[in-house]
């Protein structure tokens, strides 16, 4: 009796054929029914043949588009071989399943309507970065149960959105790269569950007092590249957990003891900034500290005893300040003869008199007499406290009009 004989790989090619002509849209990808790529086709809407079963689909770098009922915006271009038919809010309603949703770079993507992810409740991460949204309406995510990622970045909001209220178990978030101006005392009100949270490259000047105060389980806050002038103290109370703090490249011109509550900081970012003073107690509680960058700043001395009472520290750097190198930095010397870490950019002759107990610090080697441990220092407010003196109403409560993502 003769029996044929099927190779395994023609088998499989075999059913790859079957499944990408019976399951998969056309001209995506599908690496598994589960598994779909429509990204950069230029498409207009989501294809109608994917599987209800699918539980990824990427569809970035394409045409989306939105359309208000009273035509306040330009349509989008028709055109007769469009791939998909227009797409309305509750597009996604039957993919129950899905759990990664990408509609990132689809750069006429300008608004989200309230029911646009309507049926996603089981969705888990969501990218909407680098489109044009400007406007989300405040219950835009209430659909969104599971949601614990979601990246806003590269858009033109100029406040944090109100939606957020509606996504309590988010634990990372992300709006670098928007045109947000204030953080209000309420704008993170229910993000108690947020582990990092990216504020990066927007024009950040004003925060308010208490804003951070419900982010009991932060661990990485990132500030960085904003217009952030003033560092009040208790600014930043409640966060316990934070581990890492970027407040690179703003305008601070002074530290005091805003950091009183980071017990469990390890990095701390104050580099590119305009610092011309540091109170010798601005990091006292910072036991756990062993990163810290101030670099690219105003700084001509270093008080005595600002290193001392932080037993982690192992790498700081201090390059391109204007350093004056007096007596007033000399316990520098005596510091760093033990100091087992790596110190980098503080460009002076460190050299320590052991007859003496001295520190000849200064450029002619002149002995100076270190002064004794001063504790106690000003911690007081500047006078201009921008976080707690200023008072916005939140801009997202005014909604000019009702849109829907609509695209054509």
């Amino acid at each position: 009796m003769f029996f044929p004989i099927f190779s395994v790989s023609a088998f499989l090619l075999s059913f790859e054929l079957h499944f990408s002509a019976s399951a998969c849209p056309a001209l995506c990808k599908c690496y598994t029914e589960e598994v779909i790529h429509c990204n950069n086709l230029g498409l207009t809407a989501l294809p109608e043949d994917i599987t209800a079963s699918a539980t990824y689909l990427n569809q970035a770098g394409n045409l989306l588009c939105i359309l208000s009922f009273f035509q306040l915006f330009p349509p989008c271009p028709f055109n007769s071989d469009s791939l998909a038919k227009p797409q309305y809010p509750g597009t996604f309603v039957a993919l129950t399943d899905l759990r990664n949703l990408n509609l990132s770079a689809n750069s006429r993507l300008t608004y989200l309507h309230a029911y646009t992810f309507q049926g996603l409740s089981n969705l888990i991460s969501l990218d909407v970065s680098h489109c044009n949204i400007f406007e989300i309406h405040p219950l835009v995510f209430s659909h969104l149960v599971s949601l614990e990622i979601l990246d806003l970045t590269s858009n033109k909001m100029r406040y944090i959105p109100h939606a957020l209220s509606k996504v309590p178990n988010i634990t990372r978030l992300s709006l670098e790269k928007n045109n947000i101006e204030v953080i209000g005392k309420n704008s993170l009100m229910f993000q108690t569950s947020l582990h990092t949270l990216n504020l990066r490259k927007n024009r950040i000047w004003v925060i308010q007092g208490e804003a951070f105060i419900h982010l009991n389980e932060l661990h990485n806050l990132n500030l960085g590249h904003n217009n952030i002038s003033d560092l009040p103290n208790q600014l930043i109370e409640g966060l316990i957990h934070l581990k890492t703090m970027y407040l690179e490249a703003n305008r601070i011109t002074a530290i005091r003891c805003p950091f009183s509550s980071l017990i469990n900081l390890k990095k701390l970012y104050l580099n590119n900034n305009r610092i011309v003073y540091i109170s010798r107690n601005a990091f006292s509680s910072l036991k756990e500290l062993e990163f810290l960058h101030l670099s690219r700043n105003h700084l001509a001395s270093i008080p005595h005893p600002l290193f001392l009472r932080l037993p982690k520290l192992r790498h700081i750097f201090l390059s391109y300040n204007s350093w004056n190198c007096d007596c007033d930095m000399g316990w520098l010397a005596q510091w760093n003869a033990s100091y087992r870490g790596v110190l980098e950019g503080l460009h002076c002759s460190l050299a320590a008199s052991r007859a003496t107990k001295a520190t000849g610090f200064s450029p002619n080697s002149s002995q100076c007499t270190l002064r004794p441990d001063e504790t106690k220092d000003a911690c007081e407010e500047t006078p201009t406290n921008t976080a707690q003196r200023q008072r916005f109403p939140a801009a997202s409560l005014v909604l000019t009009c009702t849109l829907v993502l609509f695209c054509f």
